[in-house]
């Protein structure tokens, strides 16, 4: 069998240039060329060099006759991409790698790596079904509110409403720690005097929008006790 060909899809190619141009790497591709490129594609990586410490210069085959495109990318990044494995038979196999986050998410990178949140959108949608004011002590200077998540997006958490809840700074860090626990009832445990006078917390007035009860659930397991 040969050896195995990374590979990107429309997609993953995508992601890749846009993270180069985020994290201002010197090769890129024109995102024009990529978004004229057939959706149902594989795009060969079909060399790749050592360009500089934790980054590799990919060529990459984007059309039959023979174009190859350049672009720089991470080995964190190189090292996620599947890989697809040609056979003596005539058949294939496609391998899939872990990425550094679950669910899809991207991350960007320099020396280190962390998730990319769409924090401005999230952060608008949850105060605002809150009405701008804190779940728990109704707070509302929005300088001093969080929209909180509540499955943290290191763990899995999405950015979907339903993962959020407004706190005021306060009581974002006491949910964080433990200090302040919303059990899957709504209803609040707390310790310490960190400023609680309710049972519960407020909830918005759309249901669609209240907190996941599985998410709080994961939230409680991640308490040390």
């Amino acid at each position: 069998m040969s050896a195995d060909l990374k590979f990107f899809s429309k997609g993953l190619l995508r992601e890749a240039n846009n993270a180069a141009h985020r994290e201002k790497r010197s090769r890129c591709i024109d995102p024009k060329h990529i978004e004229a490129l057939p959706l149902y594609y594989i795009y060969y990586v079909i060399d790749a060099m050592y360009h500089r410490k934790n980054e590799l210069r990919l060529f990459i085959r984007t059309a039959s006759t023979g174009t190859v495109e350049l672009l720089d990318v991470s080995v964190t990044r190189y090292e996620s991409l599947p890989s697809i494995t040609f056979l003596d038979d005539g058949t294939w196999q496609v391998n899939l790698t872990k990425r550094p986050y679950p669910n899809f998410r991207e991350w960007q990178e320099s020396e280190m790596k962390k998730p990319v949140r769409g924090q401005g959108k999230f952060r608008q949608r949850v105060l605002s079904s809150y009405e701008n004011s804190c779940a728990v002590c109704h707070i509302d200077d929005k300088s001093l509110l969080r929209a909180a998540h509540i499955v943290d997006v290191k763990d899995g958490g999405t950015d979907e409403i339903d993962n959020g809840i407004c706190l005021c700074a306060n009581h974002e860090t006491a949910f964080d720690k433990g200090l302040l626990r919303i059990l899957p009832d709504y209803t609040i445990q707390h310790s310490g005097k960190i400023g609680v006078s309710v049972d519960s917390v407020r909830l918005p007035k759309d249901c669609t929008s209240h907190p996941s009860k599985q998410n709080l659930e994961k939230k409680l397991k991640t308490y040390k006790n």
